[in-house]
């Protein structure tokens, strides 16, 4: 299905906007896996420099301009704010039959602010690849990081089955394993769950007070994982979560129920309730991986 993919895109010229960390990423894992022609727009000339030198792009330019109707495929990596802006300054640039795709995170009404900038016969197929490490910019990607990662495809009334096709061939390519295909609702809600809660839960535990500057002498691999993503690029997530308000602020409601559950076995001594909830935890984190390795040899 993987070669299929690759195969598929050979031919296309494909746009990446933004040559950041996820930007860089995908114009290395592209560069790597196919024959197609990349070209990369960033308005820092020192990126585009240091992929050209690179090998990872075959052109690059710091504003748009009408190379952009060249593409078949545009990839736009950039914060929701900043893509608006990007498609407000350029859509004269883009025509009928091009297929745009994004990668923000969180979709609620920014899928309907971009399809509205966007010139008829563009096919628009917002995307949200569960992909990323610490870090940002050009000089933080790897190719790497799409290994077996999820790749969820957010279709929109002005998205066609062939958009679909390509962005899921686009993911294959890229070494993805599970292409989801749902409503922006539904991913919304989902990745309140996978994605914002984890990000909440690992900086309250850094913050809390029980944190001191003596507390490194006394961590170990399970505090290390539980904060990792604690390092965080605050201003980005303040605006993802708040994207995100209604359907976060439902999952912080349905965690502070299971931690409730947990204090009130400990005030009552209740080691049979505490036995259950945490083998029940175990079996379900063992599902949960056995589900998402399902994909990863497909």
């Amino acid at each position: 299905m993987r070669e299929e993919a690759k195969e598929f895109l050979k031919n296309l010229n494909i746009a990446v906007i933004g040559l950041g960390l996820m930007g860089g990423s995908f114009a290395k894992r592209l560069r790597e896996r196919t024959k197609c022609r990349i070209t990369a727009f960033d308005c820092e000339a020192e990126t585009l420099n240091k992929a050209l030198a690179d090998g990872v792009i075959d052109a690059g330019y710091t504003e748009g301009n009408e190379e952009l109707k060249k593409a078949d495929l545009l990839i736009v990596c950039l914060s929701r704010d900043n893509m608006l802006s990007f498609l407000r300054q350029n859509a004269v640039y883009l025509r009928e039959g091009q297929t745009l795709t994004d990668i923000i995170g969180i979709k609620g009404n920014s899928v309907e602010a971009a399809k509205n900038l966007l010139p008829d016969g563009v096919d628009y197929v917002p995307a949200h690849p569960m992909a990323g490490r610490e870090g940002c910019g050009y000089d933080m990607s790897r190719a790497d990081i799409f290994d077996c990662a999820n790749y969820i495809i957010v279709p929109n009334k002005r998205t066609s089955r062939k958009g679909i096709k390509i962005v899921e061939s686009l993911a294959k390519a890229l070494g993805c394993s599970h292409i989801p295909v749902v409503t922006t609702k539904e991913h919304d809600r989902r990745i309140a769950y996978t994605s914002c809660l984890p990000h909440v839960l690992a900086t309250a535990l850094v913050n809390s007070p029980s944190m001191d500057g003596r507390m490194g002498r006394f961590i170990a691999g399970s505090f290390k994982d539980a904060t990792r993503v604690a390092d965080i690029n605050a201003a980005l997530w303040a605006r993802l979560l708040l994207a995100d308000k209604k359907a976060l602020l439902q999952e912080i409601d349905r965690f502070k129920e299971a931690l409730d559950k947990v204090e009130e076995s400990l005030l009552q001594g209740d080691k049979e309730g505490l036995e259950e909830f945490l083998k029940e935890a175990g079996t379900r984190r063992r599902e949960m991986i056995r589900e998402y390795r399902k994909g990863q040899h497909e």
